[in-house]
């Protein structure tokens, strides 16, 4: 009984449903009853045996248990039933055909069909439907199709069911000429389509960025008079198709299925507006979000938390930080609820785009008071924006903040950093955020120690210059040619024309060489120094090598 002694004869029936066995065995296909469900479900046949049940009465069993998922001891009871010669009818296997199918199971669903006929009982359009349902939501569509001809030739006639899971299975299959070829075959058959068939092939369209065809198809559903027939059940394919035109970016294609969905009479839902609001946030394109905000109104829609954070996101792509932030007070006085994560760090990202400084500052105030850990790639976007700007005191502000909520710094963070200290002249933050950076273990990738070392240069700080290296040697980082020639510049400005030659014989031993400009600077400050002659040749010479 597909569980102990015995587990093989359902197997073995499968010649006389007019099908093959399936490759796997049972063991490898569906779970099995244990020894005591088996022993559990015996006792209960020979109980029910003496109470001579009807069929009601049976399918009500079986309804129970499978309610509770017990599969496994349904399929041993079923077999047992009809060993027992009690009242089994198409009804109870299709009941079991249909949980296997809901477990992805299609092999162990075929097997209860084959049971089917070798009680011999016959099979109906419901009991093919299941099949091919679960085929297709397996992705075999190859055996969907067998068993959808096998149906003909037992002489069922297809239904609207059976024409719309197997168009699922073509959309799964990624094979969207077939099924459009059968939707067009089930309408030359008489079979009419309905919402859900529809909503199916709109599906696969959209799944196949298809939606030129979506669109067509939306327009044959509404020549076919569906959205009478189906009422509320018919603003799913409008909303998928809503959904897809956003994911693609065609929101003139999303309005238009909306003048459709207008048009027919539907009345469109939170989620379908919901999608037109990203539709248009994605495209960029603010005004015509909001005006899908004032229509939600007009229809009698309340916009709920994901109406908000679409709109939110909107703005933040456009830059529109202020409208964003009031957006947000809009949401919680009606809805009491505070922004989430992914909202808060869109809005972070945009005020860092915008360059609005103080704004980011304030988002992060309000993510703390809300309990929303900042993302640190998001923090390090704002310090980029603050040395863009040249506000180290922000910059350092965002730091700081950083280290209170336990957003940690990473490298990008002190890249970002000490960039904006360059950009403000500021040597000695940028030294301590040099030091912070050893401590913190992070690598030293991207660091600009060039334009540091010049910066000590340009101020006449020599000894600030030379403590870059040696944080620079402690950090593994390699010195570069512009590195040597900023310390050696440094040297020279500072007055110390001597220090600034061995910085140059420095870089010619680690294999770089100094340019026209390094000597022509090294040589007029040996001259203005008084420096000897002997020196003065010794550099010359280096640079006739050159």
């Amino acid at each position: 009984y597909g569980g102990h002694g015995g587990g093989g004869e359902w197997g073995h029936d499968m010649g006389a449903a007019g099908m093959e066995m399936p490759q796997r065995s049972q063991h490898s296909i569906m779970e099995h009853a244990t020894q005591d469900q088996v022993m559990g479900m015996s006792q209960l046949v020979r109980k029910l045996s003496t109470s001579s049940p009807n069929k009601h009465e049976l399918r009500k069993l079986l309804q129970g248990m499978l309610a509770h998922e017990r599969v496994a001891e349904v399929h041993v009871l079923l077999a047992m039933l009809c060993d027992a010669g009690l009242p089994v009818d198409v009804v109870m296997f299709n009941l079991l055909m249909t949980s296997y199918k809901k477990k992805r199971q299609w092999q162990a669903a075929q097997l209860v069909m084959s049971k089917m006929v070798a009680c011999g009982l016959q099979p109906d359009i419901v009991s093919y439907n299941i099949l091919i349902d679960a085929c297709g939501k397996a992705q075999q569509l190859t055996r969907a199709f067998d068993f959808y001809h096998l149906m003909r030739r037992n002489g069922l006639q297809a239904g609207v069911n059976t024409y719309t899971s197997l168009i699922d299975a073509c959309g799964k299959g990624k094979q969207l000429q077939r099924a459009h070829e059968l939707l067009e075959q089930m309408q030359q058959e008489g079979v009419k389509p309905n919402a859900h068939t529809f909503t199916t092939i709109i599906n696969a369209c959209t799944q196949a960025q298809e939606i030129d065809r979506g669109l067509h198809v939306l327009e044959q559903m509404m020549a076919c008079g569906i959205v009478q027939d189906v009422g509320h059940a018919s603003v799913t394919p409008y909303t998928t198709l809503i959904r897809a035109c956003g994911k693609a970016l065609a929101v003139d294609k999303a309005f238009r299925v909306l003048r459709c969905m207008l048009d027919a009479g539907v009345k469109p839902n939170v989620v379908t507006f919901n999608c037109l609001i990203d539709a248009c946030g994605k495209a960029q394109d603010l005004d015509r979000a909001f005006h899908v905000f004032g229509l939600m109104r007009h229809y009698d829609q309340a916009p709920d938390s994901i109406t908000f954070a679409a709109l939110v996101d909107a703005c933040c792509r456009a830059l529109e930080v202020d409208r964003a932030l009031e957006l947000l007070q809009l949401m919680y006085r009606q809805l009491g609820q505070e922004p989430t994560s992914t909202t808060c760090t869109a809005l972070l990202e945009a005020c860092a785009k915008a360059g609005q400084l103080d704004r980011g500052l304030e988002v992060l105030q309000m993510m703390a008071a809300v309990g929303v850990r900042p993302v640190t790639a998001s923090c390090n976007q704002l310090l980029e924006a603050c040395g863009a700007l040249r506000r180290l005191d922000r910059a350092l502000d965002v730091l700081s903040h950083m280290k209170r909520v336990g957003a940690p710094p990473n490298n990008e963070t002190y890249v970002a950093l000490i960039e904006a200290c360059v950009k403000a002249g500021d040597v000695h933050s940028a030294l301590g955020a040099l030091q912070e950076l050893l401590a913190s273990g992070e690598p030293s990738d991207g660091i600009g120690f060039g334009p540091l070392i010049e910066l000590c240069g340009e101020t006449g700080q020599t000894d600030a210059a030379f403590q870059v290296v040696g944080l620079m040697h402690r950090l593994n980082a390699p010195m570069g040619a512009a590195v040597y020639a900023g310390l050696a510049t440094a040297c020279l400005k500072s007055g110390n024309a001597q220090q600034a030659q061995q910085v140059v014989h420095g870089m010619r031993s680690a294999g770089f060489v100094p340019d026209t400009h390094l000597y022509d600077a090294l040589l007029l400050g040996c001259t203005q120094h008084g420096e000897p002659v002997a020196r003065l040749q010794a550099l010359l010479a280096m640079m006739r090598q050159e």
